[in-house]
């Protein structure tokens, strides 16, 4: 059942699919295909996450569906039907453990589609499909658990079409649809933009509890309770990404996921979360000193990440290539771990891998690092600014700089004119993040 009432219309999801099939040439049959289940142990499953793709052509949340497109028209139970959506069957048995299901009636309804068929079919009525029309697919499922609608589905499709899926690079036909949907959503719709902002909006808010709450002798698992808690009471469904809470030492570990260390006074905390709002991600880091004030030397680099930030930020301009706001930011960076001694000079490229190794900038949308173009950037595209400096201890380096990890990241709308940053609802400039910081009782 579906008991939100903002999620994305049937005609957003309609006018996707109508912009593939003017993109697909006649004689095309596009497939795309669910995503598996996955098993956590024994008979306790995670959580289903739909296909991106299949979840922006379709809005269906239901493992086992299967959606075909084809601009010149299909013959199905004796209808001509451009869109055709396979759907688990209704079972009454299986819902009474885990929910209703749309069944075929139920998901034209809802999700607007030509015409929906139950999944157990798909041999029947895909098959000749797959035989007389070009197929253009997109990288097959992996990890399918045998016995599956989507296993049965696959292994229909694999005795009918040879795939080019495994190649390198990949061949025509599963670039081609591959790159019509980077295309498609690259830019977003007013519709994505107002689910991106909210889920934006809800992260900031969490990065604010923790502003207000963060005191030394925390665990980082609290602070990820903290902002989880605050994703799910405003209607997050999830977190996009497992949230990373890396305090002291782990702060220079840029993915670190155990959440599990003492926050000690003096440390500097990296906060990197996203909370997801059917579907659509969000992606923002603070740094935080964890007793509410940066040391000297952390304010330095804080300040020098806020500049390389400011400078990537102002290259996302439409028009500009995907790399200039790594470009700005590298610049910015170079010059100023030259000036505190701990690279040899701004053309030390060994020197600043060393501290700044990742790219400044991905897509955010469906999912956490969207497909997109990497073209020029386009209005309506929306991207990540994060430059990081994260300075572990070593022989080589002052004790001074030690386990001081910094990175700022926002999430940054493509216009016309000016960028626009989405997440501004959160504090990034160091004396405004003390300020907020400070503002807990007791401080």
């Amino acid at each position: 059942m579906r008991y939100d009432t903002d999620l994305p219309s049937v005609d957003f999801h309609g006018s996707r699919r109508e912009a593939v099939l003017e993109a697909l040439p006649d004689g095309a049959l596009a497939i795309v295909f669910g995503a598996p289940r996955r098993n956590r142990s024994n008979d306790v499953w995670y959580e289903y996450r739909q296909s991106s793709d299949l979840l922006y052509l379709t809005g269906s949340h239901e493992p086992g569906s299967v959606l075909l497109l084809a601009p010149g028209g299909m013959d199905v139970d004796g209808r001509r039907v451009r869109e055709l959506l396979f759907v688990p069957p209704r079972d009454p048995d299986q819902e009474v453990w885990l929910g209703r299901r749309f069944g075929a009636e139920r998901a034209m309804a809802v999700l607007g589609i030509d015409l929906a068929v139950d999944a157990t079919r798909f041999a029947e009525v895909a098959g000749p499909l797959l035989s007389e029309l070009h197929v253009f697919h997109l990288p097959l499922p992996d990890a399918v658990p045998s016995g599956s609608l989507l296993h049965g589905q696959l292994t229909v499709f694999s005795e009918l079409v040879t795939t080019d899926v495994g190649d390198d690079p990949p061949g025509p036909d599963a670039s081609r649809l591959r790159a019509i949907l980077d295309d498609l959503r690259t830019v977003k719709t007013d519709e994505e933009l107002q689910l991106l902002r909210r889920a934006i909006d809800i992260t900031a808010e969490a990065h604010r509890a923790v502003m207000q709450e963060l005191e030394p002798g925390w665990h980082e698992y609290e602070i990820e309770a903290l902002v989880e808690y605050t994703f799910k009471r405003r209607g997050a469904e999830h977190a996009g990404f497992p949230s990373i809470v890396g305090s002291g030492e782990n702060s220079v570990i840029l993915h670190y996921e155990t959440n599990r260390r003492r926050v000690e006074a003096g440390d500097v905390v990296v906060i990197d979360i996203g909370a997801e709002l059917h579907g659509y991600a969000a992606d923002l880091t603070r740094t935080l000193p964890a007793d509410g004030r940066f040391s000297a030397e952390q304010r330095a680099v804080y300040e020098l990440v806020y500049r390389a930030q400011e400078a990537g930020i102002d290259a996302t301009r439409a028009g500009n290539p995907f790399s200039a706001p790594h470009s700005a930011a590298r610049g910015v960076l170079a010059e100023g771990l030259s000036a505190l001694g701990l690279i040899d000079g701004p053309d030390d490229e060994a020197g600043l891998r060393r501290f700044f190794m990742h790219g400044t900038s991905h897509y955010l949308g469906l999912d956490v690092h969207d497909v997109g173009s990497r073209g020029p950037l386009r209005p309506g595209a929306v991207l990540t600014v994060e430059p990081g400096v994260y300075i572990p201890a070593a022989d080589d380096i002052e004790p001074r700089w030690w386990n001081i990890g910094v990175r700022i990241e926002d999430d940054i709308l493509v216009t016309e004119d000016a960028p626009v940053v989405l997440s501004a609802g959160v504090p990034r400039q160091v004396d405004a993040v003390e300020t907020l910081m400070r503002q807990r009782p007791g401080r």
